[in-house]
């Protein structure tokens, strides 16, 4: 404005007037007003800018979109090893993805198709537990899903959990945990995964006991299943497997102390619970660590004249040591498990 003031205080021509009108108008125009603007009253930085992260938080990646049909996914029917949650809905909590993880490999070592005991599946449900789940992902289900969802539902009903899809049983887990009210589910035991938002990370670890890599081949050292000696003769497990254990387990407690059967089916539901049957898991517990199959303790595998080298480099002495143990406190496997199903331990 102060160039067309100015002029115009002077008594310019029309002509001028006419002239300097235009200068004025294409000013006002061209220049925006921010460049008008003294430096010292520039605008602050945008509020929309992305904050820092959260070095504090675990970094969990966003979880796949699986679909119309998840649970017709290879990811969604995959029942062996540890992936991202396949179940994405309104209960799942990614700041509690990490819990998720640090639960299932405690319960099942990442087994979905884990039968033993009273609790079965990765997230290790009572059989009532899972009814009352399957109840309540109805509603969500069927309203995401449609027709699909309710018939995929409908064809769980009278089955037991270990048997349903990864991504059922991943809903079953997050719809029961409910944003932390059903964290009391799996409270228990000696092993403690903290609830609490971004509380965990790490998992899974191969550091603790039942530890299962993402391999569908039940530790054949990355055979895919069609060669080597063991497919040779798949009647006999290679030796260091978890099978292999349990056939030198069966055999030992037969000679030895004359377990038939019902007790070594006791011995093989609280072993899996302890170890997953895998001779080399240590675990580090602050009151630990415990050793191999039987997760037995320092003092007594040296009651029975081992060092801890020599008993961790052979499942027959863990065999020995373990039994012996259960026989000298509870007299046998069946009554050692029903100690463990009561209180989490033996």
């Amino acid at each position: 404005m102060l160039i067309g003031q100015e002029p115009l205080r002077r008594g310019p021509s029309g002509a001028v007037r006419g002239v300097l009108a235009a200068v004025a108008s294409l000013a006002l125009v061209a220049v925006p007003a921010a460049a008008l603007a003294p430096s010292a009253t520039a605008a602050p930085a945008s509020p929309t800018e992305e904050a820092p992260p959260n070095e504090r938080a675990p970094r969990v990646p966003s979880p796949p979109d699986l679909g119309n049909t998840p649970w017709m996914t290879e990811a969604g029917r995959d029942m062996k090893g540890y992936r991202l949650s396949t179940y994405t809905g309104k209960y799942y909590d990614k700041s509690r993805e990490q819990y998720r993880l640090c639960v299932i490999q405690r319960e099942s070592g990442g087994n979905y198709d884990e039968p033993s005991g009273p609790w079965r599946g990765a997230y290790q449900f009572s059989d009532t537990l899972a009814a009352g789940a399957l109840r309540a992902m109805r509603a969500e289900i069927s309203d995401v899903y449609g027709n699909a969802g309710r018939q995929a539902l409908d064809s769980l009903e009278g089955k037991l959990i270990y048997t349903w899809p990864r991504f059922f049983q991943d809903a079953a887990f997050w719809t029961t945990f409910n944003k932390g009210a059903g964290a009391s589910h799996w409270a228990g035991g000696s092993w403690f995964c903290d609830p609490a938002r971004n509380a965990e990370s790490g998992w899974p670890s191969p550091n603790h006991w039942n530890y299962t890599p993402l391999e569908r081949d039940k530790g054949n050292g990355g055979d895919d299943g069609k060669g080597g000696d063991q497919a040779a003769d798949s009647s006999t497990p290679r030796a260091g497997t978890p099978e292999h254990n349990q056939l030198l387990a069966r055999a030992f407690i037969r000679d030895k102390y004359g377990w038939r059967y019902p007790e070594f089916r006791a011995l093989k539901d609280m072993w899996w619970r302890e170890s997953n049957w895998r001779h080399t898991v240590i675990n580090n517990h602050p009151n630990g660590p415990w050793y191999g199959l039987g997760q037995v303790n320092g003092g007594f595998i040296a009651s029975r004249g081992y060092s801890i080298d020599e008993y961790m480099a052979s499942p027959i002495a863990q065999i020995k040591v373990g039994a012996a143990y259960i026989k000298q406190r509870y007299g046998s496997p069946s009554k050692a498990w029903s100690f463990w199903q009561a209180n989490g331990w033996y």
